[in-house]
């Protein structure tokens, strides 16, 4: 009995195969030509896909996160300093997570994209001539000879776009990594161009840590004048020790502030202009275009036969 079934398996699974390779045949000039027709447009689409470049840049924070002088302090005048509103260190907050945070938040990148003035290439930038070593607009968008945008107007937008409108494109190139067990903060910015794409990221950087000591320094000074001010208003000679003591720490801390340019992030591996792309892959564009055709076609054909079934089946 179970060699009747063993056979009767085997018999209907020849059919099978049978019924698969008939339908393949008899659609085999559109199973073809789709393929051919996938396979062409993949070769065109990926032929026509501007190369794009990785800068890639590797930082540490620059700061002791553990505080130094301020973290001794704050087990000692914490509590004080607190009312102050002075922030001595010592807490649990990761100074470089949130400035990973910082970097990729739009108030950010908005400034930057206006005080850098890369709207035109964020918006207008089509591909990069490597062998001039031109950048390529879309003149449709963004006329280069004459700097003006000739675009037309989105929905709800002016011909002349904001800073707003190029914040997701900028963001859509950057990519960052945090390996907060190494200290070690991994940065890439990938472009049309090699040069933009390591000088944009070297900008970042540099605005990221200008904007950190810039508002570090701010709390110093505002943390400064309200402590002379308690001074002027307290006789307790102990209260004004300990402010003294805070306002040496703080000061100390605005030294730092205007002498270190790599305030937050400090270079480990330099940032370099990249030689080679780091996409698209063509020839793999063109794989998968083309083995999706033929799926595509065979699955096409298989529903079609099904729906009229090939005589004598």
């Amino acid at each position: 009995m179970k060699h009747e079934l063993s056979a009767l398996e085997t018999s209907s699974d020849i059919v099978s195969f049978k019924k698969l390779f008939r339908i393949i045949f008899r659609m085999k000039w559109f199973i073809l030509l789709t393929t051919l027709a996938f396979a062409a447009a993949s070769v065109y689409y990926a032929k026509n896909m501007p190369n794009v470049y990785t800068a890639k840049g590797m930082f540490v924070p620059a700061k002791d996160q553990s505080g130094g002088g301020l973290s001794q302090l704050a087990g000692q005048f914490g509590g004080l300093a607190s009312m102050a509103g002075i922030n001595l260190g010592g807490g649990s907050t990761d100074e470089t997570e949130v400035a990973v945070e910082l970097l990729q938040s739009r108030s950010f990148l908005q400034a930057f994209i206006e005080k850098r003035k890369i709207l035109p290439e964020l918006l207008a930038g089509e591909s990069w001539d490597q062998t001039t070593k031109t950048f390529i607009y879309d003149e449709t968008i963004y006329d280069s000879t004459n700097n003006k945008w000739v675009r037309g107007a989105p929905p709800s937008k002016a011909v002349i776009p904001t800073p707003w409108e190029g914040y997701y494109s900028l963001k859509n190139l950057i990519s960052v990594e945090y390996l907060r067990k190494k200290g070690v903060v991994n940065i890439s910015l990938t472009y049309l161009s090699p040069e933009l794409s390591a000088k944009w990221l070297g900008w970042l950087i540099a605005d990221l840590n200008s904007y950190w000591r810039s508002q570090e320094k701010k709390l110093a000074d505002d943390s400064i004048d309200y402590l002379n001010k308690q001074i002027e208003r307290t006789t307790n000679a102990e209260m004004r020790t300990i402010f003294y003591t805070i306002i040496a720490e703080q000061t100390k801390q605005n030294l730092l502030a205007e002498v270190r340019k790599e305030y937050l992030f400090k270079t480990l591996a330099p940032i370099v202009v990249p030689e080679d792309k780091s996409a698209p892959s063509r020839a793999l564009l063109c794989v998968v275009g083309t083995f999706f055709g033929a799926l595509f076609s065979l699955v096409f054909s298989f529903v079609y036969a099904s729906m009229r079934p090939v005589e004598g089946s």
